[in-house]
């Protein structure tokens, strides 16, 4: 019996299995796993057919073959599989395109290692090309501005509490770097009285920090408080101190039931939605207006440990990648570095 007439569900369905594979065509074993692990039109199956069919091509080529057909189990193998990579990486693929159609090849090795007897994976100790981390993408002075223009115009078009809300949902995002799930449980009662400090943020690592506002939000937050307060007013017809510490701080009054504080929350999505629809030039989401916070404050601060803290991560190498630094920032470092160096020589010469 041979993979001929078995696709991947019967390899993992069925015993049996054909202890040698080295006469069957690897085409047919391609084809098996792609019927069981790469149907539909979803991204990530037309990404794994794509994937099997470079591999396909490439050991065709590699073999001096005049079609697939003639490609057998034996033909794949460790070196086959290392060659495949160093060729899609000498061809100009991105590391990361080459990590994943690895991965896929990997899978399916691993998935007939597991069920056909003798068989070893023959990717299972290529490695993975090293992925350089890139750094996070933030915005520009210039993209906040428009950002906070494109906020001003809604608020001008109609100014309801929604919209001053998600101003100023934007602005806290942006001067302090919260993460959106962060902001989302934010209570009213962690502000402090003089609108500097939000108190015990709870963070990833379920560990707790102070975050301090700056000047430049202060009266902006103070006036959206007043709001809040008289948006409460349609369902509290007195709003006593206790419950309004119980309220989140960016409240959401669709469905809200005065009896269950929690039922003010905003959704992640609404969350999201409310960044995004202040989008200007560039697609905004909540994310990104923490790493325009990181990457700021690191290019002011030139302190990693600063923004670590400030970010609330337990580990530093976590916010090592904002000094990531691309080749062309690279280059003009260099370029000013040679010409400070021969300044000041020209310098030590005149003198």
């Amino acid at each position: 019996m041979t993979l001929t007439v078995l696709d991947m569900g019967d390899l993992l369905n069925n015993n049996d299995i054909p202890e040698s594979l080295s006469a069957t065509p690897l085409t047919t074993v391609i084809e098996s796993y792609a019927r069981y692990y790469a149907t539909g039109e979803g991204h990530t199956a037309r990404a794994k057919r794509l994937d099997l069919q470079k591999f396909t091509d490439f050991l065709t080529r590699h073999h001096g073959y005049s079609n697939s057909s003639k490609l057998l189990v034996t033909d794949w193998d460790h070196s086959s599989v290392q060659r495949f990579v160093d060729h899609l990486l000498q061809k100009g693929e991105a590391p990361a395109t080459a990590a994943r159609r690895l991965a896929t090849i990997k899978h399916m090795g691993r998935t007939l290692s597991e069920k056909v007897p003798g068989f070893v994976n023959p990717a299972r100790e290529v490695k993975s090309p090293k992925i350089k981390p890139a750094r996070p993408k933030a915005l520009s002075e210039d993209e906040i501005s428009a950002v906070q223009n494109v906020a001003k115009s809604r608020k001008s078009a109609k100014n309801s509490f929604i919209r001053a809300r998600n101003e100023m949902l934007f602005l806290l995002l942006a001067d302090t770097g919260l993460r959106a799930d962060e902001v989302r449980v934010l209570k009213i009662s962690q502000i402090d009285p003089d609108f500097e400090w939000i108190h015990n943020v709870r963070t990833k690592g379920k560990r707790y920090r102070n975050v301090y506002i700056t000047s430049a939000i202060r009266e902006q937050l103070a006036n959206y408080i007043e709001l809040r307060q008289k948006e409460l007013a349609r369902f509290y017809a007195k709003l006593t101190k206790g419950v309004d510490k119980r309220l989140p701080l960016f409240i959401s009054t669709y469905k809200a039931n005065p009896a269950e504080p929690d039922s003010f929350l905003m959704g992640a999505k609404s969350i999201w939605r409310a960044i995004n629809e202040l989008s200007a030039d560039t697609e905004l989401h909540p994310h990104l207006l923490r790493h325009s916070f990181a990457t700021d404050l690191l290019d002011n601060s030139k302190d990693i440990r600063l923004v670590s803290q400030a970010l609330g991560h337990s580990d530093l190498r976590v916010t090592m990648r904002y000094t990531e630094r691309d080749d062309e920032q690279l280059a003009n470092a260099l370029e000013a570095s040679r010409k400070s160096s021969a300044e000041d020589n020209e310098k030590s010469k005149s003198s």
